[in-house]
């Protein structure tokens, strides 16, 4: 896989500090932790999209509005606190 970021990395925090990562189209997602988490879509009013569970240790690549905001918490309720989620976002570049 080819990975070209665009930007550092971010650590996600909860609902109340959504980010829209550099307002990328593309980001890396990478779970660090030992547990399962919740990653929420939301758009730039914060209202919800959608949302998935990120296995541990796991990474993905989200596609998504340059607008839209990404948060991760431990659990759907958005519960955890940030320094406990341990989910970074990266902006990248489109990959195949």
């Amino acid at each position: 896989m080819l990975i070209n970021p665009l930007s550092t990395l971010i650590t996600a925090d909860k609902a109340a500090n959504s980010n829209n990562i550099s307002d990328a189209n593309c980001v890396l997602v990478v779970n660090g932790s030992a547990q399962k988490r919740v990653v929420f879509l939301t758009d730039a009013n914060d209202a919800a999209i959608g949302s998935f569970t990120l296995p541990r240790y796991a990474m993905v690549k989200v596609v998504k509005k340059s607008t839209e905001k990404l948060h991760a918490a431990n659990n759907l309720a958005g519960q955890g606190s940030d320094g406990d989620v341990l989910v970074t976002f990266t902006k990248i570049g489109f990959t195949d």
